[in-house]
């Protein structure tokens, strides 16, 4: 049954029209939860005693609907197996499996015999079969290569095994993904650019066979039950129960799908911030270097300015000596050298001069 949507009007109607444990029954709710609606609804309900007076046809008053602000439709929801109430909304994984189970280029079955196998399942059969270059059987399961599709079953179950996988790929690809080899040497399902390393092994028991002395050496055995593994962050398994992994494509493919968005749109999110990150940092030193200039350019204008008092401070000096010079009456040769290179010097250390000088321009 889908949920029921009702306005509070309508509500009204059906909860003086018969009781509350009628009403349960037939919208699969609870009267308890009704009664909360309808309280939170402002909406009035028939007091003990109602339904027993209209069942002995005796008069009865019905409460009119009182005026309200609130919003006027609610939900009828289904209850939990426990009884409490639940929101029905679709998860993301059941709306991908429902695509997946709708899209009819999909096929989630697993043949009975291995019909045109992918090329990687062609090389894992190499491997994995006796008749070929193949594996020798080690604590009873034959594994494949590095490099190759990573299968580790018994002999027996190599059939299956590779059945089961040529279908995941078929499946994969169906899906427009891709699957190859990663850097590590391993087989990888790539899903939105994020690999996923994939890995089918079969379960192994592990015990002890008796000898003359008791216990003897460790062995294992196969248990003829598969495990479907994604070997990357984060591991996930699936594993044979009443459900054998074959009947499990779609959730593998709906988990894959989903963490692989996952994984991208964190992905996105981080580039985002070290993008955002490295903005603020260039602005940053953008900030420091346009400060530091600024800096180096005042430091520069207080440079000018003191060389320009130092130089009128010096011209001063200059002209008291020749002052000096003139009241003495003397005139001597040495000295208006040394008045003449006093002059040039000044020139030259005023910034607003800044005359040449061959032997100070480089200073």
């Amino acid at each position: 049954m889908d949920d029921i949507q009702l306005t509070r009007h309508e509500l009204y109607d059906l909860v003086w029209a018969e009781p509350l444990s009628r009403l349960a029954k037939k919208y699969n709710i609870s009267d308890n939860g009704l009664r909360k609606i309808c309280k939170k609804m402002n909406i009035p309900m028939p007091a003990n005693g109602y339904w027993q007076k209209i069942h002995h046809q005796k008069s009865v008053v019905k409460e009119n609907l009182p005026t309200y602000q609130g919003k006027d439709l609610i939900t009828l929801c289904f209850r939990d197996s426990e009884g409490n109430y639940v929101e029905k909304t679709e998860s993301p994984d059941s709306i991908l499996k429902k695509e997946f189970l709708g899209d009819s280029k999909l096929s989630f079955r697993v043949s009975d015999r291995l019909t045109n196998p992918d090329q990687l399942v062609i090389q894992a059969q190499q491997t994995l079969t006796k008749d070929k270059r193949g594996s020798q059987p080690y604590n009873g399961v034959v594994t494949t290569f590095s490099g190759e599709l990573n299968i580790r079953v018994s002999p027996s179950k190599v059939s299956r095994a590779l059945r089961f996988m040529d279908a995941f790929i078929k499946l994969v690809r169906a899906r427009k993904h891709d699957i190859t080899n990663s850097r590590y040497g391993k087989i990888c399902v790539v899903i939105f650019g994020v690999e996923s390393e994939i890995l089918l092994k079969e379960k192994m028991k592990i015990f002890r066979p008796q000898d003359k002395y008791g216990l003897g050496p460790q062995e294992f055995q196969p248990t003829g039950i598969f495990s479907f593994i994604i070997d990357s962050y984060p591991r996930k398994e699936w594993t044979d129960s009443k459900q054998l992994i074959e009947d499990k494509l779609s959730d593998i493919l709906v988990y894959l799908e989903l963490k692989s968005n996952k994984i991208l749109q964190e992905r996105i999110e981080d580039e985002r911030i070290r993008q955002i990150r490295a903005e603020e940092e260039r602005k940053k030193m953008e900030f420091l270097a346009l400060k530091h200039k600024e800096l180096n350019a005042f430091e520069d204008l207080f440079n000018q300015a003191l060389r320009w008092q130092q130089a009128r401070f010096m011209r001063d000096y200059l002209s008291t000596v020749i002052e000096n010079e003139k009241c003495n009456l003397t005139t001597d040769t040495e000295l208006n050298d040394w008045i003449n290179w006093a002059k040039q010097k000044i020139d030259w250390y005023d910034p607003l001069i800044k005359a040449k000088d061959d032997l100070l321009d480089d200073t």
